[in-house]
């Protein structure tokens, strides 16, 4: 009886650790995607901005930037928790 409880618990565990890491890589990919998207849409809209002397930077790749260095930090967070 005593082992039957210890294997049950082993497995729970062991389970629980499994899924547990399954879930955090799931959500670190999807933040590598979401962040992979925003950083291509602001090089396609915004580079050329960035090259012009002195930069002339519109709202619009302002908050594109914006948005994309958002993403990147909940991915640094999101990794950091591993």
């Amino acid at each position: 009886m005593r082992r039957t409880i210890m294997l049950i618990a082993i497995t729970a565990t062991f389970s629980f650790a499994v899924s547990g890491c399954h879930g955090h890589q799931a959500k670190t990919a999807d933040l590598q995607k979401q962040y992979d998207q925003l950083a291509k849409k602001f090089q396609l809209d915004c580079a050329a901005e960035y090259n012009n002397v002195p930069p002339k930077i519109t709202p619009k790749c302002k908050d594109e930037e914006a948005k994309m260095n958002e993403a990147w930090h909940r991915l640094e967070t999101e990794r950091a928790q591993k």
